[in-house]
């Protein structure tokens, strides 16, 4: 638990989400928040918001929603996490979350959003490479695990829940022995439709799955992610949304993060940088190389109108300019 924390328990927006797709910063920023004495990560609590919705077809979830036992059990479990953790502000980093905006504001209409933009272009080179490590990952395994790398592989999973309640949930809501959980955990089976997946699903995933290569596939998971937010971006006021952009967010790191105590109405404790994990600059245009020629003219062709949106530069003269 961390110290008590003062009359910031009173704020008025203990609850902030760090909205952003996968592969976008959202952990590091997460996890960097989480060296607050007054925050506290929870580390996707897909178990907390999709308790009602294992049926459901995709990520997407309305404002309608969220009934009044559904709104209860949420805040309640975000009101316990807070106290456990003894903290004034829980910040959950979900890349989902991009797809559920009007649920989240129905369930905390009192919360704060930092949404936290990436090239997509870099995004979606990440994206792709997680796909293909677990596709990997499943062709080495068409064995049963052995218990011991099974138990490994839930041992890390679980870490990323602090209590150990939560660590129980995330067992319940996976179930099975051991070298399933991480089948349909970890490589996520079970939201797939029996495939490897991973990441949000967007509403016409699995028709668009079978009509579109892989690399378009994770090209619309950025997408979808990124036009939900820009169309609810607007209905939020300003008071409670902030943009952090990743590539500024790593170049300068301390005025990012000053920026984003001020927003959260906490201080900017003494000494707080050097408590901090490695935060790596330049990670940026790596797309460039990775892919080759048609495959940039056909990620230029679906995302090129949402980069615009998002501040950044064409495709065409990024390729001309490297």
């Amino acid at each position: 638990m961390k110290n008590s924390p003062t009359s910031r328990s009173l704020l008025e927006s203990p609850w902030v989400f760090i909205i952003g797709s996968p592969r976008s910063g959202t952990t590091i920023l997460g996890e960097v928040l989480d060296k607050h004495p007054d925050v506290a990560q929870w580390y996707e609590p897909y178990f907390v918001w999709d308790r009602h919705f294992r049926a459901a077809p995709d990520d997407r979830r309305e404002a309608w929603e969220a009934t009044s036992e559904v709104i209860r059990q949420i805040r309640g479990a975000f009101e316990a996490y807070r106290r456990a953790r003894g903290v004034a502000i829980v910040v959950d980093k979900s890349p989902r979350n991009c797809l559920k905006l009007p649920f989240i504001r129905a369930v905390f209409p009192e919360a704060k959003f930092i949404f936290l933009f990436r090239d997509g272009r870099d995004t979606i080179l990440s994206i792709h490479r997680e796909w293909l490590r677990r596709k990997e990952i499943l062709e080495k395994s068409k064995e049963r695990l052995r218990w011991k790398e099974a138990f490994k592989v839930i041992k890390d999973w679980l870490k990323r829940q602090p209590l150990w309640r939560h660590r129980f949930q995330a067992l319940l809501f996976e179930m099975g022995l051991p070298d399933e959980i991480v089948r349909r955990k970890f490589l996520h089976r079970l939201r797939w439709d029996g495939r490897v997946g991973w990441g949000p699903r967007f509403p016409g995933w699995r028709q668009k799955l079978e009509q579109v290569s892989l690399l378009e596939f994770n090209a619309l998971q950025w997408k979808y992610c990124m036009e939900a937010v820009l169309q609810e971006f607007p209905t939020i006021s300003e008071c409670h949304r902030l943009v952090v952009r990743y590539e500024e967010f790593t170049e300068d790191p301390e005025s990012t993060l000053r920026e984003i105590c001020r927003f959260l109405e906490v201080d900017f404790p003494e000494g707080f940088m050097q408590s901090l994990p490695v935060i790596r600059s330049g990670n940026t245009n790596k797309w460039v190389n990775a892919f080759d020629h048609e495959e940039i003219e056909r990620l230029s062709a679906l995302i090129d109108p949402t980069l615009e949106k998002l501040g950044y530069e064409p495709t065409a003269r990024i390729v001309q300019t490297c």
